[in-house]
């Protein structure tokens, strides 16, 4: 095995300990994108195979099941509201204080859709299955209540 053998096994690690925490965190989880869920899950498993078919060392066999691990855990990423912040996609995590409206409508699927605003400008679109009164109540202890709006 080579020294980047085991950093794909560290890194892999941290990642899967990441992914852990943030599920842990979330109060309120998002409603996935299945679309990119599938298609994470997909190219895992495809890439998965070859690395089975094709790979001849231990580098080999660890390098592919990192990619595949990796892309695993993407398609496991949850969206949603912790405690302190929002977490819009992977790698973006803006805090409930930099955001300056949350605008939450129901969509005519039943979803209730939040809309961050940093500024004039929408920064994440998110649809959870709660409704609009129960994320303002929990927006309303964590942030200025004025900032927390219910479009009709």
């Amino acid at each position: 095995m080579t020294i980047f053998s085991y950093v794909y096994l560290a890194v892999f690690v941290v990642a899967v300990a990441v992914l852990i925490y943030v599920r842990t965190q979330l109060v309120f989880a998002a409603r996935p994108n299945h679309f990119f869920q599938w298609f994470y899950w997909a190219a895992a498993v495809m890439i998965g195979i070859f690395t089975v078919l094709t790979s001849r060392t231990p580098a080999d066999y660890i390098s592919g099941f990192f990619i595949t691990g990796m892309l695993g855990l993407f398609g496991f990423w949850r969206n949603g509201i912790t405690p302190d912040s929002l977490i819009t996609r992977i790698g973006a995590v803006r805090g409930l204080d930099s955001l300056t409206a949350l605008h939450l409508s129901v969509l005519p699927t039943g979803l209730t859709e939040l809309a961050a605003m940093a500024g004039s400008v929408t920064i994440a679109k998110l649809r959870f299955k709660q409704s609009p009164a129960v994320i303002k109540a929990f927006f309303g202890q964590k942030t200025e209540p004025a900032r927390v709006i219910i479009d009709q």
